[in-house]
């Protein structure tokens, strides 16, 4: 068995499953959501630290997430588990969750948010 190195083409067969265009997911956009999720959450009670979320993403330290994520402030809404809230974005996500769940059996597509 190889080693995937490239999986866009998995993505755009989802994109394709779920009724988007070819190219609209791609692996940095789970980069992007899992950093600004990361720095909302608490560890023990405390605030993950910028640095540690770097070391996560694989950077030497925290300049690159200071750089891109700065615009997230000190202030934050902070919980102890990543997680992405579908019903913030029900009204956008709907007819794609639809479109996906007519071709996919899967029951948890927010089913109950997104209408």
């Amino acid at each position: 068995m190889s080693m995937l190195t490239d999986f866009r083409k998995v993505l755009d067969a989802v994109a394709e499953t779920a009724g988007w265009k070819e190219g609209e997911i791609r692996g940095k956009m789970f980069r992007h959501t899992y950093c600004a999720a990361r720095l909302q959450t608490l560890d023990n009670g405390a605030a993950v630290s910028v640095f540690t979320v770097g070391r996560e993403l694989g950077h030497g330290g925290d300049a690159m997430v200071k750089q891109v994520y700065g615009h997230l402030g000190d202030v934050r809404q902070r919980s102890a588990a990543v997680e992405y809230r579908v019903q913030k974005h029900a009204t956008l996500l709907k007819p794609r969750l639809e479109a996906l769940r007519s071709k996919v059996r899967c029951g948890n597509l927010a089913r109950k948010d997104a209408a």
